[in-house]
């Protein structure tokens, strides 16, 4: 997460810290690390993840949840919702 957003030498940056995409000042600094656990709770499983609901925030409290794989791989910018016969899908 915060090699992504701020490291230009990361191979994502372009898709996070590139776009503008930050963490929030809670998560950053000596005692982020623990404030970030104390907003997100413990990791389900390690089928999870960390997910922005909405790609185009931040890394934040409100923003940020537990998501496994298949949940992950919906929710990107390269996704699109079609709906056909009143029926939305992936």
């Amino acid at each position: 997460m915060l090699a992504r957003c701020y490291n230009p030498n990361n191979k994502m940056y372009y898709r996070y810290g590139g776009r503008g995409i930050r963490v929030c000042d809670r998560w950053l600094g000596r005692d982020g690390f623990a404030t970030f656990c104390s907003d997100m709770g413990q990791c389900p499983s390690g089928d999870y993840s960390i997910d922005r609901i909405n790609n185009d925030g931040h890394y934040s409290p409100e923003n940020c949840r537990w998501a496994d794989r298949i949940t992950q791989n919906r929710n990107t910018v390269r996704n699109r919702a079609l709906t056909i016969d009143g029926e939305t899908a992936c």
